[in-house]
């Protein structure tokens, strides 16, 4: 990762600082309104055509992939971008923000996807700008994240196709935030799933992975937090380019992000408990051995007793000379074993 690659440089230097691949840039177009619809699906990055401006119609750019600074630099000088947002899109290590700029208002955040298989956590960064009549999402991965969002307009599903701008901006990041809630539904799942296995039989459990649901959980809050903060103030705004209507749905996501910090701090604290529960189980085990064993020693004590003290090497004594003296010595070491278990199972010690 280039993670430091800007230090130095002006600001506004369009420096991709995410990991290179090999998958071309991918651009999809969508312009719409009530009455038209049109899409064009750039799956290489070149060749990519940037419409006129038309007020009568929307127009979305979807860029998935970030590496291509130079299609970057072309699309941002097409819609005026500020510098400092050209930066902060291609920076995956931005803070979640939102910024008002003249032309535009700019809105980054984290996609959060949840690997099964690894119990990891995959973090993606999502930059949208969008102003007068057009919208531009910034997405690092070459996934089609907003397949489902690209539904609802082409089939003309919801109120997108019917609404500025501002409102297909607030329909991506509600669209964001809602995935937050199946990740954390996925953890909250392996959670319950480890509590199971921990009350079941602690020594399945390995303590790496209660550390490593701890310190994923701590990854999307420290994705989802800031965002809380952004949507906030994109709440707020008094920017000409929000329609007031938008505002409320705006405030519902914004309700969202809330709901999702506290279901994240709830589930920090069931794994704290968690914790302690494995180690109460462990600590548990250990005694219910070492109450075995003890019990085991305490029958032997007596025994062992009687059966030192008739083995000493003395010239005299007098039950040796008994006759039936090992049958009885043996009788009664077996009588003191069963009272003493007698005993230990009275006072359920057994």
């Amino acid at each position: 990762m280039r993670k430091k690659k800007n230090i130095g440089l002006p600001p506004g230097s369009i420096i991709y600082t995410g990991k290179l691949t090999g998958d071309p840039v991918q651009v999809n177009y969508i312009e719409y309104n009530l009455e038209t619809f049109r899409e064009d699906d750039n799956t290489d990055g070149k060749g990519v055509i940037l419409h006129a401006s038309n007020p009568t119609i929307t127009q979305w750019y979807d860029v998935r992939g970030l590496h291509e600074e130079n299609l970057i630099q072309s699309i941002s000088e097409r819609f005026q971008m500020h510098p400092i947002a050209i930066e902060d899109a291609v920076d995956v290590f931005q803070r979640p923000t939102f910024t008002e700029y003249t032309n535009g208002l700019f809105f980054s955040l984290k996609v959060l996807r949840f690997d099964a298989e690894k119990s990891e956590v995959k973090k993606e960064s999502l930059a949208i700008y969008f102003g007068d009549g057009f919208v531009l999402s910034f997405q690092e991965l070459v996934d089609d994240t907003f397949s489902e969002v690209r539904k609802r307009i082409t089939f003309d599903r919801g109120r997108i196709r019917g609404k500025r701008a501002d409102y297909l901006a607030y329909a991506l990041i509600d669209y964001t935030v809602d995935q937050y809630y199946h990740v954390i539904d996925q953890l909250e799942s392996k959670v319950e799933d480890l509590e199971e296995t921990i009350s079941l039989d602690p020594d399945l459990v390995n303590k790496n992975e209660i550390y490593n649901l701890k310190k994923q959980i701590l990854k999307i809050r420290k994705s989802v937090s800031p965002i809380r903060e952004a949507i906030n103030l994109f709440s707020r705004s008094e920017s000409k380019l929000i329609d007031k209507s938008t505002i409320n749905y705006i405030r519902d996501v914004y309700d969202h992000t809330i709901h999702i910090v506290d279901n994240i701090d709830s589930l920090r604290d069931i794994l704290s408990g968690l914790y302690d529960l494995y180690l109460s189980e462990l600590s548990m085990k250990m005694n219910r051995t070492m109450q075995f064993l003890t019990i085991i020693t305490s029958i032997f004590v007596p025994i062992s007793f009687l059966a030192g003290l008739y083995g000493m090497n003395f010239e005299y004594i007098p039950e040796l000379g008994y006759k039936y003296g090992y049958f009885i010595l043996l009788t009664a070491m077996v009588l003191i074993a069963i009272v003493m278990l007698f005993i230990f199972k009275k006072k359920n010690w057994l």
